[in-house]
């Protein structure tokens, strides 16, 4: 019986082939303009996450110049005698990647050596090393130091010690100075060891992925908007359906269909159909997103100096929700009809 049933629903869509489309296509729009948001914001979360796990971002305390501008060697020189556990750190644009220098023999674990089996002593010793992602390194300008691959480096960064970073950049002072969470008993006030510095505790979370909350928040809101546009299409594509195929229906009920099992086919059409135009969504999602992830990274460098991966990729964050969300919305677009059916008078 199920089996006769579901052909005689699925039937309709034959000779309504136009219904079917709009169905399809309302739906996969919807999804795809949501799917191409959440990967972008998915996207771009994943590099604020990388690059605060770079330089420990939120994990330590820094120290900076409380009016603005570098900390010189000789106040880093006066905290380590004072017993401060601090790590210099510089900051720097090399052409059109962030150059950031480290000194992996101070600098709080989980930050240094940039990559399992880094050599420390060509790190240090000779011309140096620079690491980063294989994208980064090949947009590098002419340096005088070797390039090693490390997938772990923020997007459109590279990592080199702090004193080859000091000559690219052609730089003295120190942009901060990271705080180790284990420090000493009895040391000195930061005021008196170091008089101008002030220290920032550590945050929860990426200070960069905070400042970009409202523009993500506005991506998103974009994308329901556009996917309540879309649900609008599905839902009058569904009630005319529910329509046109009326005595279809009473003429099964007649016949001895149980309402139960009718309305239980009629949720696993519409779940079908939600699949089929959810997945077209997501497919569509990902070239959307392809597309725009440049533009997106390039709006976020200006306004933020966030740095995102330029690559797209596949995370079931939201590859899912873009599933999901073309389920709860068929299931909403179509609820009015299956609740009218299940009062439908023989």
């Amino acid at each position: 019986m199920n089996r006769t049933v579901l052909l005689a629903l699925l039937s309709h869509w034959r000779r309504a082939p136009l219904q079917l489309f709009t169905l399809i296509a309302g739906l996969a729009l919807a999804t795809g303009l949501w799917s191409g948001v959440q990967a972008i914001n998915a996207e771009a979360r994943a590099s604020y996450d990388a690059a605060a796990a770079t330089l420990g971002e939120g994990r330590f305390a820094r120290i900076e110049a409380a009016a603005g501008g570098t900390i010189s060697r000789d106040d880093y020189v006066a905290l380590r005698r004072a017993g401060w556990q601090v790590s210099p750190v510089v900051q720097g644009r090399l052409g059109p990647l962030r150059l950031i220098g480290i000194d992996p023999l101070t600098a709080p674990g989980g930050i240094a050596p940039v990559s399992e089996g880094a050599d420390i002593s060509a790190f240090l010793g000779g011309t140096g090393q620079v690491f980063g992602q294989a994208e980064a390194l090949a947009r590098l300008p002419e340096i005088d130091a070797v390039p090693v691959v490390a997938s772990d480096v923020a997007p459109n960064s590279v990592i080199t010690d702090i004193s080859v970073a000091l000559r690219m950049l052609d730089q003295e002072g120190l942009d901060a100075l990271l705080v180790d969470p284990e420090q000493p008993q009895g040391r000195p006030a930061l005021e008196a060891a170091a008089p101008g510095l002030t220290l920032r505790p550590a945050q929860a979370g990426s200070e960069v992925g905070r400042l970009t909350d409202s523009f993500h928040l506005n991506l998103t809101a974009f994308g329901l908007l556009c996917f309540a546009v879309g649900i609008f299409i599905v839902h009058g594509a569904v009630g005319l359906a529910f329509e046109q195929r009326r005595p279809v229906l009473r003429t099964m009920r007649a016949l001895g269909v149980p309402l139960g099992r009718l309305v239980g086919l009629m949720l696993a059409e519409m779940a079908a159909l939600a699949l089929i135009a959810g997945s077209l969504g997501v497919g569509l999602g990902w070239l959307l997103a392809s597309q725009l992830l440049p533009d997106v990274a390039a709006t976020l460098r200006g306004l933020y100096g966030a740095e995102v991966a330029g690559g797209l990729t596949l995370r079931p964050s939201w590859w899912l929700s873009g599933l999901g969300l073309a389920l709860a919305g068929t299931a909403l677009a179509a609820g009015a009809a299956l609740w009218r059916i299940a009062t439908m008078p023989l």
